[in-house]
């Protein structure tokens, strides 16, 4: 388990990208983040040129980044980002993978009062579907009906990366700021709004880190990264996800 500092959005999807390339066998990892700034995320196949006002988020603060792995917009800013590493049969597969990370989440969450599940019985959502948070899908994660936990995946060779944010507090009303849209009906629920007090953000990672030890079983030891993780993580940053070229390539 890596406990990672703050950092930009570049680098932390290079070191999520660098962890899946460099994984060795028999091994997974769990890194536990946040973000500094503030960025948006977009899902590797989402359109997002022209859509945003690059000029109103650059005086709000906010930086732009693209995911390896699918799914839709996601605003990080106060939150708790997960990612999970692991060959990709090692939980019995993709979607038997997205299921048992979901159910530590929802662990996680419970161990802390909130009142976490995983949601059934929604729809699967297209690319171009709105932001991430708006509409929950099959199997995330969700309390009182909203969505709690934006997740997507990627298979990065014979790995599995899943990664995901667990808002504590806020709200996800600058994608539709700067994309001049409408809000959407159902924002998303945040840990603070469910427990009705603050949270810090050293509890929420002690709460989800002890219940995805539980979930995805083995032996487990603090860490940190690898020199040749480390290496590959500046490459990748500097060749695709620090460039504009790979953000708005669509």
């Amino acid at each position: 388990m890596i406990d990672d500092a703050p950092r930009a959005g570049a680098r932390n999807m290079a070191l999520d990208h660098a962890l899946a390339e460099g994984l060795p066998a028999g091994e997974g990892v769990l890194r536990l983040y946040a973000w500094d700034p503030p960025t948006v995320s977009f899902g590797r196949n989402e359109p997002a040129a022209g859509l945003y006002d690059r000029s109103a988020a650059a005086a709000e603060g906010l930086g732009f980044v693209r995911r390896p792995t699918g799914g839709r917009a996601v605003l990080h800013a106060d939150e708790v980002t997960y990612c999970v590493v692991v060959p990709a049969r090692a939980l019995g597969g993709v979607r038997s993978a997205y299921r048992a990370i979901h159910e530590g989440l929802v662990a996680g969450l419970r161990s802390l009062g909130v009142p976490a599940a995983v949601a059934e019985g929604c729809s699967v959502l297209a690319p171009d579907a709105g932001p991430c948070f708006q509409t929950p899908a099959p199997g995330e994660v969700v309390a009182g009906g909203r969505k709690l936990v934006g997740s997507a995946q990627a298979r990065v060779g014979g790995v599995m990366l899943q990664h995901g944010s667990v808002i504590l507090r806020g709200d996800q009303a600058a994608l539709t700021r700067l994309t001049g849209g409408v809000e959407g009906s159902s924002p998303p629920a945040t840990v603070e709004e469910l427990l009705g007090r603050g949270v810090g953000t050293a509890e929420v990672v002690a709460a989800l880190a002890g219940a995805l030890r539980l979930a995805l079983g083995g032996t487990w030891n603090e860490g940190d990264y690898r020199p040749t993780e480390t290496r590959r993580a500046d490459l990748l940053e500097e060749d695709r996800y620090a460039r504009d070229t790979w953000t708005w390539r669509r």
